[in-house]
């Protein structure tokens, strides 16, 4: 049963260490289909994420938008003047890369150390109990159980916290100013920097 445990554990870890971003890229455009109200965008949505968050909401969106507009307004066989005068609209672009979101895990010691001593507590939680089954303590046993499940909480808080990101923080430098003034003898010099 323990053997589960671990397994399950050190899958969640993996899991939570290497997930992918999606998500945000996918919220993004989703917001931006949003503001922009248009077939064109919502219909590019779905072409990049079919299985997005938003997905129903831009069917929905471009049916009430085709509803809205139907083709029957338009008058069949336009004059040939107006085909002259009338611009084809622009292209509409969704942008889906912007700049990566570093992250970090501020918890990342914590949970190691949590996760090596429960981890540790559930071995030696084991070798006790199956020590006293042995001996046919029953003493050694119960204290071998009760260690074992101390420490499952434990690790599993552990692996909890390794899992836990956050983006990091923009350190932007910027230059504010630069400035140089001759003087008799030699010359003075001024440098700024915005963070």
């Amino acid at each position: 049963m323990k053997r589960f445990f671990v397994f399950f554990a050190l899958l969640f870890v993996i899991f939570s260490l290497f997930a992918e971003e999606d998500s945000s890229q996918d919220e993004n455009a989703c917001d931006y289909a949003r503001k922009a109200g248009d077939i064109e965008v919502w219909q590019k949505y779905l072409e990049k994420f079919p299985e997005g968050k938003c997905a129903f909401e831009a069917e929905s969106e471009i049916e009430k938008l085709k509803n809205e507009n139907p083709a029957s307004e338009q008058p069949a066989n336009p004059p040939a003047e107006e085909e002259k005068t009338e611009k084809e609209p622009e292209p509409t672009y969704i942008v889906l890369t912007q700049e990566p979101v570093r992250y970090y895990r501020p918890y990342k010691a914590a949970g190691i150390s949590m996760l090596v001593v429960g981890l540790a507590a559930d071995v030696a939680g084991g070798i006790t109990y199956y020590t006293g089954w042995f001996k046919d303590d029953s003493k050694m046993m119960l204290g071998g159980l009760i260690t074992s499940i101390v420490g499952v909480p434990i690790w599993i808080t552990g692996a909890v916290l390794i899992g836990i990101r956050k983006p990091m923080p923009s350190k932007n430098v910027e230059v504010s100013h630069l400035s140089v003034a001759p003087t008799k003898g030699g010359a003075y010099a001024s440098f700024g920097l915005n963070f």
